[in-house]
């Protein structure tokens, strides 16, 4: 049976999320703040493709790497399921962006927003039509102070408040979680040295309603809805955020879940399974370690999730033949390691926008592979 092993630090120029799963404006630009996005040698055909691509068989199908000139130090996606992240740029602020393709620029920044006197590292995010929430800390390895901030999308107005106790011991490592549910903010925050955590309830100018303490420091946010978010803590513990209330419901503490949006579930044990109300896609653990969370998007009537490896992430997507898994090939200038951001669902193509690690150099782009068929 595989390990279970969850790797505990990357060197912090990877970008790697946090062990226990800490780890979508008003100008559009493309690329960085520090260069526009540049392509590995244009979309790359590593071999002969066929005259035309096979929808069912993706050994037909085009490869396509792009990379971005920018050079990030830490990154946290949304939870809604739509292509927004926030990155922390190396000697720069957070900023804001959604993240989208196109084949003559490469990777785009469809929608960006840098946030002012930010230097503090995103670990925790969600978008929905009005405004971003995220959650960052002090430290770059998910240490040091937490904070909440709100962004407005239509004014750009920002407001931000510290989280939990502070002054908190840097050496402790937080674990992290946030998700809008209707008008009001959902968070989870713990120390991983302690025995529980917060769940909080807030309103949309950052005000706590309701607050509780749960017996676990690991927390996943997956959307349930348009209007509810549950937080898993641990294997033993689900809360919804719904209507203004907090309310625990019934889990399987057989399949943690370590990802979910709008119905699907990404659960994991004995092997890694995809799960939707009945319908259950498993696969093999594509290695012996892997770091939560498991990033959800949905499309084509169905969906797919990047998950994180020991030094790489990887896409599970379905088949005919059951869940399958995406890696990155690596090739001379575009290395396949990484730190996994979101994946890719949409028709004609699958893939993952990565963090690249590209030793020896101490940069970190932002990178996408994938497979097209146009």
């Amino acid at each position: 049976m595989p390990r279970r092993a969850l790797p505990w630090l990357l060197l912090a120029a990877c970008g790697a999320r946090s062990p226990l799963g800490v780890g979508d404006a008003p100008s559009s630009s493309a690329g960085s703040s520090d260069g526009g996005p540049v392509m590995d040698a244009a979309p790359d055909v590593l071999a002969e493709a066929a005259p035309s691509c096979v929808l069912g068989d993706m050994s037909t199908w085009h490869v396509e790497r792009y990379r971005d000139m920018g050079d990030y130090e830490r990154a946290a996606v949304a939870v809604s399921g739509a292509p927004w992240v926030a990155l922390k740029v190396k000697g720069g602020n957070v900023i804001l962006a959604s993240l989208g393709l196109d084949p003559t620029k490469g990777i785009v920044f469809v929608d960006r927003i840098e946030i002012p006197s930010s230097p503090v590292y995103p670990v925790a995010l969600d978008v929905d039509d009005r405004r971003l929430v995220l959650l960052t800390t002090s430290g770059i390895n998910w240490n040091g102070d937490v904070e909440l901030w709100r962004i407005d999308r239509l004014s750009g107005a920002v407001a931000h408040t510290p989280v939990g106790q502070p002054p908190t011991d840097p050496a402790f490592t937080a674990s992290t979680a946030i998700g809008l549910a209707g008008d009001d903010i959902v968070l989870a925050y713990a120390r991983l040295a302690g025995t529980q955590g917060t769940i909080e309830l807030r309103d949309d100018t950052l005000q706590v309603l309701q607050s509780m303490q749960i017996a676990d420091v690991s927390f996943t946010a997956a959307r349930a809805s348009p209007s509810a978010i549950d937080i898993y803590a641990g294997a033993d513990n689900r809360v919804r955020a719904e209507a203004g209330m907090l309310g625990q419901l019934p889990v399987d503490p057989a399949w943690p879940v370590i990802g979910g949006l709008n119905g699907f579930l990404v659960e994991t044990g004995d092997q890694i399974r995809m799960t939707n109300g009945t319908q259950v896609w498993s696969a093999a653990w594509p290695d012996t370690q892997i770091s939560p969370p498991a990033i959800v998007r949905t499309g084509l009537g169905s969906a797919a999730f990047s998950l994180e490896t020991e030094l790489t992430p990887v896409v599970g997507h379905v088949t005919a033949a059951g869940l399958q898994w995406l890696s990155i090939q690596s090739a001379p200038g575009a290395p396949g390691t990484g730190e996994g951001l979101l994946p890719v669902i949409e028709p004609g193509r699958l893939g993952v926008f990565y963090l690249g690690l590209e030793i020896p150099s101490p940069q970190q782009p932002l990178r996408y592979f994938g497979l097209s068929c146009p």
